[in-house]
């Protein structure tokens, strides 16, 4: 098995009697606070994937009454993100966007529409960026994503009429 580090961001603080509930449901690997004014739960799991970690971290959240909102992660990220971590100016970063340099098909923003600051996912950027540019960038954890995007998701499954026709895609 191998230790994995997460961060799961709660829908509210634990009090007292569920923190004692939550290290009885197995939440023992887990230091309960407040980051960035977010409840969270911070997690050193052993388990044999990511997957499973987050997987059972969430069913033992959930087991006593909080609900498990997402994953903290660094995939969201702006141009000066993305320079700073390639090691590159805003500048250059931008005119790979526009495709003034570099091979074309950047990976396009999450909110393209939108006026002012434009964001990209690191996890779709970081590939990009070896593949192209040949610079060795931290890869996301294809998993960490899916378990933030199921984590979001459920949140609205009671809202989405036949929600069965999207869940239906995962395993198209």
């Amino acid at each position: 098995m191998t230790m994995h580090t997460f961060t799961l961001v709660l829908d509210r603080s634990p009090t007292d009697d569920e923190v004692d509930a939550l290290f009885a449901a197995g939440c023992d690997d887990a230091a309960f606070g407040v980051e960035g004014g977010l409840p969270v739960a911070e997690f050193d799991r052993q388990a044999d994937t990511i997957a499973d970690a987050i997987a059972t971290a969430v069913r033992a959240v959930e087991s006593v009454g909080l609900t498990a909102l997402r994953l903290i992660d660094q995939d969201l990220v702006t141009l000066a993100d993305i320079a700073q971590r390639v090691g590159q100016s805003r500048e250059s970063i931008r005119r790979y966007v526009t495709g003034e340099r570099g091979p074309g098909g950047f990976p396009p923003p999450v909110n393209p529409a939108r006026d002012g600051a434009l964001f990209y996912r690191w996890s779709e950027v970081a590939p990009w960026v070896s593949r192209h540019l040949g610079i060795s960038v931290p890869q996301v954890d294809p998993s960490l994503v899916v378990a933030n995007l199921v984590l979001q998701a459920r949140q609205h499954r009671g809202q989405v009429p036949h929600m069965a026709a999207l869940s239906d895609l995962l395993a198209a």
